[in-house]
């Protein structure tokens, strides 16, 4: 990058973050976690913080910051990494620990599929 470039990106202050609810994230990812519900949740920023919220926005708060899973439900990640964990190594660990999935049926050219003897006749 250009020196000149540099300097202007240098020079730029810190955008502040859009969402009002920036600084409480951990705190909606803790509740979430807890089992409360983003009315219950919108509920106490309400009544403790004196911050109107709706559910919806809040849903869409985690929605736009969560990780991806589908058959999950919405959660926020961690702010910071944990220290010490490894994703590389957890999933190498669990690919090695897994065990193959047992065939269910024999194949033979020219016959019908038959069960393996674990699965009923064959």
């Amino acid at each position: 990058m250009e020196p000149a470039h540099q300097l202007i990106l240098e020079s730029l202050p810190q955008k502040p973050p859009r969402s009002k609810l920036e600084p409480h994230r951990e705190l909606i990812r803790e509740l979430r976690r807890k089992g409360r519900t983003y009315r219950e949740v919108a509920k106490l920023f309400n009544e403790r913080l004196g911050l109107y919220v709706a559910p919806s926005t809040l849903h869409s708060f985690v929605k736009v910051r969560a990780k991806h899973n589908k058959h999950t439900q919405f959660e926020l990640p961690p702010s910071e990494p944990e220290a010490g964990f490894d994703p590389v190594a957890a999933l190498r660990t669990k690919l090695l620990t897994s065990k193959p999935k047992p065939t269910r049926f024999v194949f033979r050219e020219n016959e019908p599929l038959t069960l393996t003897s674990d699965g009923g006749e064959q």
